[in-house]
């Protein structure tokens, strides 16, 4: 029983343990530092995207190498090994049936004709033994094991010319996934900076609480002075602890503002649960970008954005397959070479022999299917042609939204830092104005709010410059992720 009670003791310190660990986020969470290039690393390394996009790389690799084996000629070997049970054999003459049917024919004439067959009998009987000897009884006509073995080579000539668009047809699918590849990097890039910068947001947000709640502290801490000292009303120090409280508030709401974005973070990173990241890169004060005219912009994105390159080569694919249709009405012609040897077969002379030669297969007249094949690639890719023009509408009007979207945040960052400026001058002048008595509370407590937003806005604006910027290079088919100049 004593044994009883000291498990069940160590069972409930357990429980007790285990419910406090669950209990506190604090406690259960790992913690990760990461800079924008450890994350975009990471991100890239645990994609699943990239096992995907493999398969498929060697699967049109596969392809290709399917289509390539088709230019060597085509060797094919047949043989046989037979037994059978008895040998075959042609009779061919019977001897002594030949002398005894001669007898019997001399039997029948009459006495004329036997006279006239006496005359030529001396010389049947001299040439009937040379025809013994070369005629034979019987002819062989094959033995009771037989053996064959025969090549055929094969080269088709005029199917080459389909072979070689069916090679670059190949040589397109393996492209397509490559520029796929391509595409999804960048996707990857631009989700990974866009998520990491709103989580620098999100601690900044938090650091901007923070001073404004060390601020608001410090002029309770003057207001309880001066209440004391019979210079201020209880009533002001009310209003500023009611401000305390909310500044307070902001703290918590900004701190697990930046707890929920280290975890949206560390999900696109897919570094598990429970796993919270927090960025390293904290934006300059004073960043500046350098921006060129939209045009430029507009055609430097019409030459590298992916979409374009894709349906460039759906079009190039449906070229091919029109011709490939079209080439099915060509003759096919193909050079042909065989050899074939036999043993135990006597009626095959020579036993060995061989053959060159061309053959020939038209499709004259089949319902016009393959033109129609040809017909419906042709379509395609005249489809292919108009949404080429639609999507060059659609990346030159993408491209001046993202430009217009950071010409705006760079003009916003400048009248933000100017507030902010204003701001903080004003809050400086009134407090210490309150310090020596010229100033009220409610001064000081208004001054402090909006020094809080202006920093705020500040903030806001200085990220967004780097998202709008990321976004400009991805709408130019470019590596969204920001460099290390835009940081401290």
């Amino acid at each position: 029983m004593r044994y009883n009670r000291v498990f069940a003791v160590i069972a409930l310190a357990l429980c007790v343990i285990a419910s406090l660990l669950i209990g506190s986020p604090e406690a259960a969470a790992q913690t990760r530092e990461l800079s924008l290039s450890d994350a975009i690393e990471l991100a890239q390394k645990n994609s699943l995207a990239w096992d995907q996009f493999d398969a498929r790389e060697e699967s049109a690799k596969a392809q290709y190498k399917i289509v390539e084996s088709h230019w060597w000629p085509i060797l094919s070997v047949d043989s046989s090994l037979l037994f059978w049970t008895d040998e075959s054999k042609i009779d061919v003459m019977n001897k002594e049936d030949i002398k005894q049917n001669l007898a019997t024919q001399m039997q029948t004439l009459d006495a004329q004709q036997q006279a006239m067959m006496q005359m030529f009998m001396p010389v049947v009987e001299a040439m009937l033994p040379a025809v013994e000897d070369s005629v034979p009884e019987t002819i062989k006509l094959k033995d009771n094991i037989t053996f064959t073995i025969g090549a055929t080579l094969k080269m088709p000539l005029t199917p080459l010319f389909k072979v070689y668009q069916a090679s670059k047809l190949a040589q397109v699918g393996i492209d397509n996934v490559s520029v796929e590849r391509r595409a999804k990097l960048l996707s990857i890039n631009y989700e990974v900076t866009e998520v990491y910068l709103k989580l620098v947001y999100a601690q900044l947000m938090h650091e901007v609480a923070q001073e404004a709640l060390e601020t608001i502290t410090k002029h309770v801490e003057m207001a309880e002075k001066y209440e004391s000292a019979g210079i201020i009303s209880h009533s002001d120090v009310l209003s500023a602890k009611v401000e305390q409280f909310k500044a307070r508030q902001n703290v918590v709401e900004a701190k697990n503002g930046a707890r929920l974005a280290g975890m949206k973070l560390a999900q696109v990173l897919s570094l598990g649960r429970g796993v919270e990241v927090k960025a390293l890169d904290m934006p300059q004060n004073a960043y500046q970008v350098q921006l060129a005219s939209l045009e430029s912009y507009q055609d430097k994105a019409l030459e590298s954005r992916t979409e374009l390159e894709r349906i460039e080569l759906g079009r190039e694919a449906a070229a091919r397959k029109e011709k490939m249709a079209l080439l099915d009405y060509v003759p096919q012609i193909a050079l042909v070479g065989s050899y074939q040897y036999a043993n135990g077969i006597d009626i095959l002379k020579p036993s060995n022999q061989g053959m060159i030669g061309l053959l020939m297969n038209w499709t004259v007249f089949d319902g016009f299917g393959h033109y129609y094949e040809a017909r419906k690639a042709s379509l395609e890719a005249a489809e292919l042609d108009s949404k080429s023009a639609e999507a060059r509408d659609l990346i030159q009007l993408e491209v001046g939204q993202k430009y217009l979207a950071l010409s705006t945040a760079l003009e916003r960052v400048e009248l933000t830092g100017q507030a902010l400026e204003l701001a903080e001058e004003n809050l400086r002048t009134v407090t210490a104005q309150f310090a020596q008595g010229e100033s009220v509370n409610t001064d000081v407590l208004t001054a402090q709010t909006r020094h809080a937003a202006a920093r705020a806005d500040d903030v806001k604006a200085r990220i967004d410059i780097l998202i709008a910027l990321a976004g400009l290079k991805l709408s130019l088919g470019e590596d969204p992720a920001i460099g290390p100049e835009a940081f401290i």
